[in-house]
């Protein structure tokens, strides 16, 4: 039944869901209209090409296993000694033992998508869903009296009407999620460790508010190819999500050289587009042929995802019920990109993981203390914002409000 759901709502035929496109929107730059228009149609187009899709599901944690090759690779096993053999030293040369990797970091490797159920409980899911809703109408009234810049406290989006990317604080109920998500005893903030180090830098801490009637995007991946993946987010949901809710497509597996060549017709450099426009047709074929999974996830489930992964936000159908989508993103810091962050300027390349995981446990599950890191970080994001507009939006077929080029992330 629910495959059926799945087929009926996420990919009807182009035909019907370009018939649902608005002719106007309701943006003042006749450019953004434009493009938003495209925008739309590019994404019920593609919306139509893909597979019905399956729900993105828990793997069951396995002991690590050593690998002799990076992610995903078997160690060979070894032979027991015979009895009474001498044991012989190893060589000098000898290279150190591979380190272990957990099963979720291979799964990780091998699909670019993975899921971890109840990183948040469902009591701190809930305090995080009514932080969210205020700390939106505060920013909303904020910007309005001239307090901060609108860049400050909301990232750009594709297709921003009925959706926004709130930038939250280092407050509150922020920090009670980020003590279960990666604090002492989480699943997630070892596994976070494992794949960027404890070096990694936090690039995001926001919210994705999709409410009813907002258009599935264009698939997209978040940065350009590159041999070590360079960003990864975890989406937490606020509340349970329906498939008519929107949840998040991806294509996993999409996170290669060779996709990425594919998705951009066969000319990777294209994934840098300066000008703001993804020229390249839809690659159909490519599309039909992509395994698709959804983002259904109960309150306190978790997706991450390395953001090379092809992925997009798909349309909210359901008639009164707005999806809250909490994520954080890590930064591997031993690669450079140029990438947006959506993220309050004060916070923007001031936290390791390795100092966020120290902090909390200096915290020891309280929300604050004298003299914290936190506390400061929040304390300058309050002061008169000097903030200089992003001018990005995720993916490379889009254009900024201003009409600008974009870089893409």
């Amino acid at each position: 039944m629910q495959s059926v759901v799945v087929t009926a709502l996420l990919f009807a035929t182009a035909e019907g869901m370009m018939a649902n496109v608005p002719a106007k929107t309701a943006f003042s730059s006749n450019l953004r209209a434009d493009a938003d228009v495209a925008t739309a149609k590019r994404g019920a187009t593609e919306r139509s090409l893909l597979q019905p899709g399956t729900p993105l599901l828990a793997i069951k944690q396995k002991r690590a296993v050593a690998s002799s090759g990076g992610f995903g690779g078997m160690g060979a096993a070894k032979k027991p000694a015979k009895k009474g053999a001498k044991k012989s030293k190893p060589a000098k040369s000898a290279a150190k033992a591979p380190k272990a990797r957990s099963a979720l970091a291979q799964e990780l490797e091998r699909e670019g998508v993975v899921r971890i159920d109840n990183v948040l409980s469902k009591e701190t899911a809930e305090l995080m869903r009514n932080f969210v809703d205020s700390e939106r109408t505060t920013a909303m009234e904020d910007i309005a009296a001239g307090k901060y810049d609108q860049a400050s406290r909301f990232a750009d989006l594709v297709l921003l009407d009925k959706r926004c990317d709130l930038l939250l604080p280092l407050r509150g109920p922020c920090i009670a999620a980020l003590h279960e998500l990666i604090g002492e005893g989480s699943t997630l903030g070892p596994l976070l460790t494992e794949i960027v180090s404890d070096d990694g830098m936090l690039q995001e801490i926001a919210c994705l508010i999709s409410e009813p009637g907002s258009q599935q995007q264009p698939l997209h991946p978040d940065t350009p190819y590159s041999t070590v993946p360079s960003l990864y987010a975890c989406f937490i949901a606020l509340q349970d999500v329906t498939i008519e809710m929107g949840p998040t497509v991806y294509l996993p597996g999409t996170h290669t050289a060779e996709c990425h060549a594919e998705f951009y017709g066969g000319d990777l450099t294209k994934g840098r587009d300066v000008t703001g426009l993804r020229t390249p047709p839809i690659p159909e074929d490519f599309l039909q042929s992509r395994k698709v999974t959804l983002g259904l996830l109960r309150a306190g489930d978790c997706a991450i995802y390395n953001q090379q992964v092809l992925h997009c936000g798909s349309a909210n159908e359901s008639k009164d019920s707005v999806r809250r989508q909490f994520y954080i993103s890590m930064r591997n810091a031993a690669v450079k990109v140029k990438a947006r962050a959506s993220i309050r300027p004060s916070f923007r390349n001031k936290l390791s993981l390795g100092e966020i995981r120290e902090e909390l446990k200096a915290l020891d599950g309280k929300l604050s203390r004298e003299g914290g890191v936190f506390d400061e970080l929040d304390a300058m994001d309050a002061e008169v914002d000097t903030a200089v507009r992003d001018r990005h939006q995720a993916g490379s077929l889009y254009r900024s409000l201003e009409g600008g080029p974009v870089d893409i992330m």
